[in-house]
């Protein structure tokens, strides 16, 4: 491992300064208690009416709200990440929602290039059940689609996170696709080694977090469930009573069957989420500026190529319209004067005359 690569996995050890930011914990925070409230409230609200279409709505506004909260904290982490004043609530909320709507038609288009890749497979193998050169294409074909096909697995599993923080990066639309794709493309195995010890640093802040969160639960949802301590059936080998268990069914559920306790249990499971989610963002933050160092830029530069050359074929064939006819060029002749309109001045007082006038009015001198 060379010395670059070791500072940038130790550059990861810097992902839990995200709980020092507390612009971004709050916006988090925040975020994932709305989303979370639309969601536990619209399950509530579902199971008590027998509509899944109030489930289904509500589930749809919580993930939202959640989504751009993410993006939110996300720009304020980049903020972070480069030692840059942290922007304010207003400004990034309005930057997430537009991330926010970058990052899923991003995913999208990812998500559709592989199925895309799928059926360009798929339809490749059908060579191999011709008969007779069956076998062949088959060998030629299978390996290469192998590899073609886990290499564009890899590209979907790593380049989502790259692509989502170099949106954050303000990478644009189509940059931070191709840009993504590039890291991943040229350089997989050191941008899976930086997620795997991304993620081992954060296991451990995982486990702790919603281990004792999953303990207070089991002991309070069991109080309002159970309405004694003797309801907790607290045995030798810990938790083997009713009281418990049902106080976590309850909150699994929404809060059913526990009035207003098992809603706000459940939020509190959702700030260990934002907890747990914004350290990982700021490491996902450190990876894309680890290992996208001159990687990527020619990649954006030949695809900016061609959509400029498509741009330019598409106006070549836009109707246009009849060139106007040149202006006249000016005569050297000088201009003819009417005899109608044209005055004249008396010749002996200078007076002003008309040229049908015989006689000056003024002098009398005779014109004609």
């Amino acid at each position: 491992m060379t010395v670059k690569t070791t500072n940038n996995l130790g550059v990861l050890l810097r992902s839990y300064e995200a709980l020092h930011n507390w612009r971004a914990l709050t916006m988090l925070a925040g975020c994932f208690v709305l989303g979370g409230l639309a969601i536990s409230g619209g399950a509530a609200a579902g199971m008590s009416s027998g509509s899944y279409a109030v489930t289904m709505l509500m589930s749809l506004l919580g993930a939202i709200i959640i989504i751009v909260g993410m993006n939110a904290s996300g720009l304020m982490l980049v903020d972070q990440a480069y030692d840059q004043p942290i922007r304010g609530f207003g400004p990034a909320f309005l930057g997430g929602v537009q991330s926010a709507l970058y990052v899923i038609g991003l995913l999208i288009l990812l998500g559709l290039g592989f199925a895309a890749i799928l059926l360009a497979a798929f339809l490749l193998s059908l060579l191999g059940r011709m008969p007779g050169l069956g076998g062949l294409f088959g060998f030629l074909l299978g390996g290469p689609l192998v590899v073609v096909v886990a290499l564009a697995y890899a590209v979907l599993l790593l380049a989502g996170p790259l692509m989502i923080a170099a949106v954050w990066h303000g990478e644009g639309f189509v940059a931070s696709l191709s840009r993504a794709v590039g890291i991943v493309t040229s350089r997989p195995l050191e941008v899976f080694m930086h997620f795997l010890v991304l993620g081992l640093l954060v296991f451990p802040a995982v486990a702790f977090i919603f281990a004792v969160v999953f303990v207070g639960s089991m002991f309070v949802g069991g109080f309002f469930a159970a309405g004694s301590f003797g309801g907790m059936g607290m045995g030798w080998g810990g938790f083997d009573g009713y009281g418990g268990m049902r106080g976590m069914e309850g909150v699994a559920l929404g809060g059913a069957g526990m009035g207003g306790a098992g809603l706000s249990i459940g939020l509190v499971w959702f700030l260990a989420w934002s907890v747990v989610s914004l350290i990982y963002v700021l490491g996902m933050i450190f990876v894309y500026r680890a290992v996208g160092e001159g990687v990527g830029l020619e990649a954006t530069d030949v695809v900016g190529q061609k959509l400029a050359q498509f741009k330019q074929k598409l106006d070549e064939y836009k109707p246009r319209a009849a060139p106007a006819a040149p202006p006249a060029p000016p005569s050297s002749d000088p201009p003819v004067t009417s005899p109608q309109t044209a005055a004249t001045h008396c010749p002996t007082c200078d007076a002003a005359v008309q040229p049908d006038d015989v006689f000056c009015g003024s002098c009398g001198h005779r014109l004609k």
